[in-house]
Parts: structure tokens; C-alpha cells; sequence
């Protein structure tokens, strides 16, 4: 059987490298940049998960991202789960709101990761 793979969105290598580091054991995780980067990405390769940071570079922020997802026939059903610095009172709330399936802020937690993480791709 194939392992699960992911899509971590994130524009600092550091972040991206400690989430594959901690997910090893768990499935492949493959990373992009920007809202560009992903959406030449995708159409090429199948994820079963999608992590995304908000904060990206360029004009289109992650927000942009999950907009485009959801409102894709072929990614709508695709979990995301916000990985973002966004950690204020009510930042929660309105990353699920906007389409996030879920929430992890940062700096995060390992347990509380991994725990997300198999829970989207049906490991538990």
C-alpha cells in the first residue's frame, strides 16, 4: 500500500523540514512555497492532506489557497489543516470559518500533530 502523502504549504524551509523530521514515520510530505507553486503542484500529484501556513509570500496568502480548493470540484473534499503563526484571539475561529478543516498554531505542538495529522488520513 502506498503511504499517505502530504502537502505542506510553507515559505520557510526551517518549519517545512521540522514537520517532514516529525512525520517521517507517517507519510511522505512534500512541500510548496506560494499559491503558484501549489496549484502547478497539485494537478500533477495526488495528497491525501493539506497543511497550510497563512502567511505566504506574494499577492495571494494562504487564505487564497483554501479559496481555491474548496472551490475546486477536485480538491473541495481535500482535508486542510491551517499550520500558521496566526494565534490570536479569534484567529481559530476564522481560519475554520474561511474553509480550514482544522487548526494547528504555531509554534505547535508535536503530540498535538501528528494526533491531526492521522486523524485526516484515517490512521488512527
Amino acid at each position: 500500500m502506498d503511504r499517505p502523502k502530504i502537502l505542506y504549504v510553507e515559505d520557510h524551509l526551517e518549519s517545512a523540514l521540522l514537520v517532514k523530521t516529525i512525520l517521517k514515520n507517517i507519510c511522505d510530505v512534500y512541500f510548496t512555497e506560494n499559491f503558484e507553486d501549489t496549484f502547478d503542484f497539485l494537478p500533477k500529484n495526488k495528497v491525501d492532506l493539506i497543511l497550510l501556513d497563512i502567511n505566504l509570500p506574494g499577492e495571494k496568502n494562504g487564505i487564497e489557497v483554501l479559496k481555491v480548493l474548496k472551490s475546486d470540484e477536485n480538491y473541495s473534499k481535500l482535508p486542510v489543516v491551517a499550520l500558521t503563526a496566526y494565534a490570536m484571539v479569534g484567529d481559530k475561529e476564522r481560519l475554520l470559518k474561511a474553509g480550514c478543516d482544522d487548526y494547528i498554531g504555531k509554534p505547535m505542538n508535536r503530540l498535538d500533530l501528528i494526533e491531526k495529522v492521522k486523524k485526516y488520513l484515517n490512521l488512527t
